[in-house]
């Protein structure tokens, strides 16, 4: 049963006259004739009385034309529906990142875009670590993902938002709170607070301190930079954190690290077969 033939039964049904119906929906009333008639083959039943030009119902052309109403509207509520998606009047933008971006960089990424699609439902979800993230991608749980490099997962799409530079944040008592900067190689005998999820190679702030010659001492775990940087201020050691993350509090001074400074690098990723409208137009304001 295709949706052309019941519109053609409908008009039929309608004008009660398979001429008039042909040329409502222009096509030949040989063309139209033939589609009610194969319509008819298919259920196995006469849908009209055929009394010369003109034609009536039979019970079961009644029957089927309530149906055919309602099969016919929906088919119109589902092409409107497709069509708000498409125009971004509707739809929905799933976004999982790592905590920092997700407070610090999207926040006013995703008013402004907000403002431009206000019926787009948009939910963010922080997640640890980078390859969750990009598995929650693969997996389409996420259309959008924002993690740091690497990430692990292969095959997605990706694009580079920015690099930014990780810096030291020690108590006021530290004796490097008086240094304009340091290498980061002198904090290799200090004790660090550290990320649950931030003690291997693969994590950047790991990685820095392997590049400068050491694996830190991690003497403390907290599961946000807020919580590091608290436990650096009642003297539990220091931290190392990307510069979007510090906002220190009182009792802690931030130490700039010496050139070359190690930085972290954050992107978006996605996969390209399954990217939305809601999610393109996203990607379009990064």
């Amino acid at each position: 049963m295709e949706m052309f033939q019941l519109r053609y039964f409908l008009s039929a049904a309608k004008l009660l006259h398979f001429t008039h119906a042909a040329e409502e929906n222009m096509v030949s009333q040989p063309s139209l004739s033939q589609q009610i008639a194969n319509l008819e083959m298919e259920l196995g039943a006469a849908l009209f009385y055929r009394e010369g030009r003109s034609v009536r119902l039979t019970p079961a052309g009644e029957e089927l034309m309530l149906h055919a109403v309602r099969i016919l509207e929906e088919e119109a509520l589902a092409r409107r529906a497709v069509q708000e998606v498409i125009g971004l009047k509707r739809g929905r933008l799933t976004i999982w990142t790592l905590p920092t971006p997700g407070q610090h960089l999207l926040p006013p990424m995703l008013a402004a875009y907000r403002s431009s699609y206000p019926h787009i439902e948009v939910f963010l979800r922080e997640q640890v670590p980078a390859s969750a993230v990009a598995e929650a991608v693969q997996q389409a749980k996420a259309d959008i993902g924002i993690v740091h490099l690497p990430y692990r997962v292969q095959e997605l799409s990706e694009r580079i938002l920015l690099k930014e530079e990780l810096a030291l944040v020690v108590p006021e008592s530290h004796p490097f709170a008086n240094r304009a900067e340091i290498a980061l190689k002198e904090a290799a005998g200090e004790d660090f607070i550290w990320a649950p999820e931030g003690s291997t190679s693969e994590h950047p702030l790991y990685s820095a301190c392997l590049a400068a010659g050491f694996a830190p001492h991690i003497a403390c775990v907290s599961g946000s930079a807020q919580g590091m940087q608290a436990l650096v201020a009642a003297g539990l050691g220091i931290a190392l954190l990307p510069r979007m993350a510090i906002h220190p509090p009182e009792g802690v001074c931030i130490v700039e690290l010496s050139p070359p400074r190690p930085t972290r690098t954050l992107a978006a990723i996605w996969r390209q077969d399954r990217l939305s409208q809601a999610a393109s137009a996203f990607l379009d304001r990064l």
